[in-house]
């Protein structure tokens, strides 16, 4: 927290998420009024995060070919502008389903540009020997921020209106911008992924992954986890209304359980984060706790009862969010980096597909009853690859030591 390049990188994380998880709760409501069919809400999630899936690998090979600082500020303008178009909207006409989601799928890309420079860019700030207590520490910031952003949308929608909410959280990106300048760039020009074609570049990170066992487990368990294992969040609005029946402030705190719950465990993890050597173990044992929990929340009737489930739930995802972040930083060399983190933003790009299932198959049998489907099957395919994969219960030593200066300049460090 001393160093002043992480120190400016994690402030404008901290506004970033908070203006982000208002949107998420205020976007949620807006589609609930206007529907209340499951496979609609599914729909949301799906456009948020189908970029993943579409264009992971791609903003990933950006990510070693161009400065990750400059990208990062460029996504910041873009929610933005997304953002008041979506205030002016609000403010001077009547938004429709259509609307909303082509909102949500812009500002979901732009999301998904963002996570693929902002760690990879904390990663060559700080160095392998405090990575896992700033991402721990950027961790804290989401999840407060998720906290509170969650609950004060709730809140203030009940109060006022979604335009002026929504020129608020452009107005915090736009100040981002201006935050985000004169950092260190810490890119050149000259290194390899630069220097090579496009497609071979693409190719030859995919080779690593493929052939690098603890990656390419790695990544089937994160592809895996949030295929089926997310079931509680991407359904979470459906449960708090339907479910839950909750009115709007029950609403958001529904939504920001996870958040605290999440909050408390990379508190933890800041604390005794750098004595785990084994990130590949712990990413998978909290995809397993997740579906158990899953499974578990499906039974819940009672709206305390699902804020609690949802705290449990939010600690084991962090677990699991912590470590395939640390194992995909740690265990790739900088020169391929980004485009190993494209291949993680790919495997994330499994949730907006399990959502979109779960949603269809909720339509079809019940909700609670697809939400158990998918926890069975999910839990059932972890085991059989922590048993034909056994390189995810190893040891992993980090590839690169070096870090930068608060001065912005590199330092080496012992791995």
């Amino acid at each position: 927290m001393r160093h002043p390049v992480f120190m400016r990188i994690w402030l404008t994380g901290t506004a970033a998420y908070l203006a982000r998880f208002m949107d998420f709760t205020l976007v949620a409501w807006l589609v609930v009024q206007r529907t209340d069919d499951a496979a609609a809400v599914g729909a949301l999630i799906f456009l948020r995060f189908i970029s993943f899936f579409l264009f992971g690998p791609l903003v990933g090979l950006i990510a070693d070919r161009s400065p990750r600082i400059r990208t990062l500020r460029f996504t910041q303008a873009g929610v933005a502008t997304t953002s008041l178009i979506l205030g002016l909207l609000l403010l001077f006409g009547d938004v429709q389903l259509w609307q909303i989601y082509i909102y949500t799928f812009v500002n979901g890309a732009l999301f998904m540009v963002e996570i693929s420079v902002r760690r990879p860019y904390i990663s060559a700030v700080v160095g392998p020997k405090n990575l896992t207590a700033a991402l721990a520490l950027d961790m804290i910031s989401l999840n407060v921020a998720w906290f509170i952003g969650a609950n004060a949308g709730g809140a203030l929608v009940a109060i006022v209106p979604s335009g002026y909410l929504y020129t608020g959280i452009a107005c915090t990106y736009a100040f981002n911008v201006f935050l985000l300048r004169d950092l260190p760039i810490l890119f050149r020009r000259d290194m390899a992924a630069g220097r090579e074609p496009a497609l071979k570049s693409l190719k030859s990170g995919f080779n690593y992954a493929r052939k690098n066992r603890l990656i390419l487990g790695g990544l089937l368990v994160v592809g895996l986890n949030n295929f089926s294992g997310y079931t509680f969040e991407s359904m979470g609005a459906v449960f708090a209304a339907d479910v839950f029946n909750a009115g709007p402030v029950m609403f958001g705190l529904l939504m920001s359980a996870q958040g605290l719950g999440s909050l408390v465990m990379a508190v933890i993890v800041v604390k005794y984060g750098k004595r785990v050597k084994r990130p590949a173990l712990f990413m998978l044992s909290g995809a397993m706790a997740q579906h158990i929990g899953s499974f578990a929340f499906s039974f819940v009737g009672i709206a305390m009862l699902g804020f609690v489930a949802l705290m449990f739930l939010g600690m084991v995802s962090m677990i699991f969010g912590i470590m395939h972040n640390t194992l995909v930083l740690t265990a790739t060399p900088d020169r391929v980096r980004g485009r190993i983190v494209g291949l993680q933003i790919l495997a994330m790009g499994m949730f907006p597909l399990g959502s979109l299932a779960v949603g269809e198959l909720g339509d079809a049998i019940g909700l609670q009853e697809a939400v158990r489907v998918f926890s069975g099957l999910g839990f059932a395919a972890l085991v059989v690859l922590a048993l034909v994969m056994p390189e995810l219960r190893g040891r992993v030593k980090p590839l690169d030591g070096t870090g930068v200066s608060p001065t912005g300049e590199p330092v080496t460090q012992s791995a």
